[in-house]
């Protein structure tokens, strides 16, 4: 099979985002003939549909799904490129939600000069590689590192891990001991967290402990531990004044995570994404 023309990658990548022709004709400034036309030879040339069309949407077949997923942003950094277009394209973020609003946003926020545009979204650590790998983010942050062909990681920020608890469970933890059969509060993406926790103080042998409460964010867990129900491990920058929490320490060496800057190998690099991990190195936790 012969590999398809590069301007039909574009139209599809085009296609696929938009879920339209339409919108995907006006998109790559080309009459919409000419983009069912590409279209057409794409799917003539691979032996397969690439879409299915439900009432005024196109719906991606799973061959497309793995085109997509395969050509992993290449077709529209190419775009970018060749059009120009990378200074004044919108800057897109993606990042967990820990790091994202108590780090990286207060960081986008306090920029001097004039604004760009930006889009900064908070998926799950899975999504966030997922949207680098698909080229719908120009470069995400994760604290859980990967190995992957298409993907690098680069160390742009050390965060602390820390247990926090209300006035009540700090008296009752003050020696690591005290540690057993604890009501913790727990959330998405905490069981990475909780489990470097748990291993760096306590080995393989855990305590017992217990969920008492469950949320998907932070800000409900901060809350629900300051107002006495539980402890919980968290990053130390979200452990501001004036929630009533305490940080529980037995002087043990803290315990760092590292969060990494996703991005797809060999990639265009933007100046803007260049500049903000550049600022990111400079913090510390």
């Amino acid at each position: 099979m012969d590999f398809p023309d590069l301007p039909f990658l574009r139209t599809f990548v085009a296609v696929y985002e938009a879920r339209s022709v339409t919108a995907a004709s006006a998109r790559l400034h080309r009459t919409q003939p000419t983009v069912s036309y590409q279209l057409r030879r794409l799917e003539e040339t691979l032996g397969a549909p690439l879409f299915e069309r439900r009432s005024a949407r196109l719906v991606p077949t799973p061959v497309a799904d793995r085109l997509f997923r395969f050509l992993g942003g290449f077709a529209r950094d190419v775009q970018a490129v060749l059009q120009g277009e990378e200074a004044d394209r919108p800057l897109e973020l993606a990042a967990v939600s820990g790091f994202g609003r108590y780090v990286l946003f207060p960081k986008l926020l306090a920029e001097e000069g004039p604004r760009r545009g930006l889009t900064l979204r908070y998926p799950s650590a899975d999504d966030v590689f997922r949207q680098v790998l698909e080229g719908q983010v120009d470069v995400g942050f994760t604290y859980r590192a990967t190995v992957h062909p298409r993907l690098v990681l680069t160390p742009v920020y050390e965060e602390k891990l820390v247990l926090v608890a209300g006035a009540a469970w700090a008296r009752r933890l003050r020696a690591q001991e005290d540690f057993q059969d604890v009501p913790l509060v727990t959330y998405d993406e905490g069981d990475y967290v909780m489990g470097r926790w748990l291993g760096h103080h306590f080995g393989r042998r855990h305590p017992r402990w217990f969920s008492t409460a469950h949320f998907e964010e932070l800000e409900e867990v901060l809350a629900w531990v300051g107002s006495g129900h539980g402890v919980a491990v968290v990053p130390d920058f979200c452990v501001a004044p004036g929630r009533g929490l305490k940080v529980v320490g037995w002087g043990k060496a803290a315990l760092t995570n590292t969060v990494h800057a996703v991005q797809r190998t060999h990639a265009p690099v933007r100046p803007a994404v260049a500049e903000l991990l550049e600022r990111l190195r400079g913090l510390t936790s």
